[in-house]
């Protein structure tokens, strides 16, 4: 971010609102980086806002908004994440994704996310891992008030939305009799789109439940009564178990694409087992241990959304 800057600035100047006053920005993490929840080869997703519209004070002048596109790329190029490996960022839950400016303006953010603005509901949705970890504190302060009223609100949540989303995901990423660690009925996005779900119903009423990590979130429901403290138990053991196997399967495969457990009586599922630190000959107890945990996901998930 710092080399990113420097470069720019040397080119461009400091950018600068309409009003003369310096441009602040804030870099913000979604996804799995906004919950502190990085595993192996986790994509690392951001957004770069902006406070607003203005130019740089040269030596070559350009838009505000041209200049942290520009820091968006030259952040992404300094990096040079692999496409196939450890940490690739991903920039596309910002407004409009690959279609939309790579620098997000506060206003441009505000219209987008707002009730009534041009978001899909699992967009906002994203929204609840969003963690300021760069740049300006204050406006990162005023995104996260934004946030706060764009999802924390008393408007219901959207659960048919969620629920043709996971429909969509099992539809086109999951192959029929194989079982997915992360997007099969039971899977990490069950648990993550539950107490995501959980948050956005009860955050305007229990402050403490806005929170980005998935296990500070499941207990802070359980804390406030939403879950039980059987429920809160089963979750809390079924997520860690899914982020474990998910990080053993990119492991012993080596890439972060394919999250479908191995059969069996495979081999791969021999090495899967003992990277999990099952001892050996033992496999077979990961395969009760998977079903158990993805079965009462299920469960928990169909009494709680019906």
């Amino acid at each position: 971010y710092r080399v990113a800057v420097r470069d720019l600035r040397a080119h461009y100047g400091l950018p600068r609102l309409n009003n003369r006053h310096p441009c602040a920005m804030t870099i913000c993490a979604l996804g799995k980086c906004g919950g502190r929840e990085l595993g192996f080869a986790s994509d690392i997703e951001l957004m770069l806002i902006y406070a607003g519209n203005g130019r740089t004070t040269g030596p070559r002048v350009i838009t505000t908004a041209e200049f942290f596109d520009r820091l968006v790329s030259e952040i992404n190029n300094v990096i040079d994440a692999r496409r196939e490996g450890i940490f690739e960022l991903d920039l596309r839950l910002r407004p409009y994704g690959k279609a939309g400016s790579l620098g997000v303006s506060l206003d441009a953010f505000r219209r987008y996310f707002a009730p009534g603005g041009d978001a899909w509901p699992y967009e906002r949705q994203a929204l609840v891992k969003l963690r300021p970890i760069a740049g300006d504190v204050k406006l990162g302060q005023q995104i996260i008030k934004l946030r706060d009223e764009f999802i924390y609100n008393d408007d219901p949540f959207d659960i048919a939305a969620m629920r043709a989303m996971r429909e969509r995901q099992i539809r086109h990423h999951v192959t029929a009799g194989t079982v997915n660690a992360k997007l099969s009925p039971g899977g990490l996005v069950d648990i993550e789109y539950l107490v995501q779900g959980l948050q956005i119903s009860y955050g305007h009423r229990y402050p403490n439940l806005r929170v980005t990590n998935t296990s500070e979130a499941l207990t802070a429901l359980a804390a406030v009564g939403v879950l039980t403290q059987q429920d809160y138990v089963h979750l809390s053991e079924a997520l860690s178990f899914l982020q474990n196997l998910i990080n053993a399967l990119r492991m012993v495969r080596g890439n972060t694409k394919d999250l479908t457990v191995p059969p069996i009586d495979s081999e791969e599922f021999v090495y899967l087992a003992r990277r999990m630190r099952y001892e050996a000959g033992h496999q077979v107890q990961l395969n009760y241990d998977l079903t158990n945990h993805t079965t009462r996901v299920q469960e928990i998930n169909a009494r709680i959304l019906n």
